[in-house]
This record gives structure tokens, sequence and C-alpha cells, in this order.
């Protein structure tokens, strides 16, 4: 429903055939929806700041993950405590024709992931991913290529990173909604500062990212998530 109601706001020539009382129900009743959204996610009690202060790691039980009707995950931010995002937004990159999914907080946070990759983050207390361009997703066949991040604050910008990936092993993963023999895959990062780092994907049977931590920023910004509820399109 909510893909729904942002085509309607974004194809003018579609919307232009609907009459402005429509029109105007069609909006009320996606505010009322990304409001009904945002109240749940206050109702958790997380938001990105509890992630630097000690408080505890967030759980949320089966089924309030269960019968919430949003796509949800688990993100942890620097070894920090334990998130509860849901999904606000689901939109088509125009670039890579890919699906970007947009995760938010109760206050504001955002983490965009495309193919499983975390590619934009928003409103983090200390350092922002602007942007990541990865040529591929993750695989479970051994490949090698180069990717270009954008970072704040002090406007770094195309900072290239090559990338090596490798199959580790299989195991099993057990989350609330779902369980799955799983693709461990490594990727091994060496920024252009002389950095490295290794990311790590879950891939399920499909292929899809069920679980992943990944460096954004060199020795400043890594994410793990494990997805709840996934995405269904």
């Amino acid at each position: 429903m909510l893909r729904f109601f942002l085509l309607l706001i974004h194809e003018p020539n579609y919307t232009k055939h609907l009459n402005m009382n429509f029109s105007s129900f069609i909006l009320c009743a996606l505010i009322l929806t990304l409001q009904g959204c945002s109240q749940y996610i206050q109702d958790t009690g997380t938001t990105m700041k509890e992630a630097f202060t000690g408080l505890e790691d967030t759980t949320v039980t089966l089924e309030k993950v269960r019968d919430l009707p949003y796509a949800s995950i688990y993100a942890r931010i620097n070894h920090g405590h334990r998130l509860f995002l849901v999904l606000a937004f689901a939109e088509t990159n125009p670039v890579t024709q890919s699906l970007r999914l947009k995760w938010v907080s109760s206050d504001g946070a955002m983490l965009v992931t495309e193919n499983g990759r975390v590619v934009k983050t928003l409103n983090l207390p200390d350092y922002n991913l602007v942007e990541a361009r990865y040529p591929q997703r993750p695989t479970e066949k051994a490949a090698a290529w180069q990717a270009y991040y954008d970072w704040q604050p002090d406007y770094q910008f195309d900072h290239s990173v090559f990338v090596r990936s490798s199959l580790v092993k299989f195991e099993h993963l057990t989350s609330l909604l779902w369980q799955t023999k799983a693709a461990k895959v490594a990727e091994n990062l060496a920024f252009s500062d002389g950095s490295q780092h290794q990311n790590f994907y879950w891939l399920n049977e499909q292929g899809l990212v069920v679980k992943s931590l990944q460096w954004l920023i060199p020795e400043k910004l890594m994410i793990e998530i494990e997805i709840l509820k996934p995405y269904i399109g």
C-alpha cells in the first residue's frame, strides 16, 4: 500500500487524471501510514542516541515483529547497543535499477541499504556515509573490484576501496521469524588511505543478505545488521 501511495505522488502523468479530492485523500492516507509507523518505533523506545549512551540492547518480541505491518531489522553501530529499525520507504535506484530500502529510528536516523549493502546513512551522531558505490552485490563467487565511498564530516569524497571477496563457509542461522542455511562471504577492503578492514555478509539460499557486518568509514563507522522481518515487494 505504501508503494502505491508513493507511485501516485511521484508519477504526475498518473495523478493528473485524478481529481483534487482523491489526491488529497491519498496524501492524507500516506501521512497517516507514516505516522503509524513512526508511532510504533517511538513506542519501542529505540533511538539512535541510545546506541551510544550505554543503555541495554533493544529487544523486540516475535509477536511484535510478526504483527507489525512493516519490514524490520536489528542494527548495531560501532559495537554499541542494538537498535530496532523499521522500513519507511522502498524505492528503485534509477542508476542501478536495484531496490533501495530506507530504515528509520524513532529519532529520525536512517540507514539506506541496496542489495544488502549500506549505501547511505543520515543523522548518525558523529560520522555519516554520504554515498557508497558498488559495482556488484554480495555473492558466493570469488571476485575483485573497486568501490567508492563519500562521507562526512570534512567533505571526504571519492575514496577508492579495493575489494576482494571469497566464500568462508556455510552456517545455519536462526532469527525471530526465519531460519536458513547461509553462505558466509568475506570481503577484504583496502582503503585508499592504507587502512584495511573485513566485511561479512550472510546470504540465504535465494542469495539475499540476511545478516551483515560492514565497515563504511575506516576506523570510524561499522554497522551490523540482522534482518528480522524481510521486505516483500
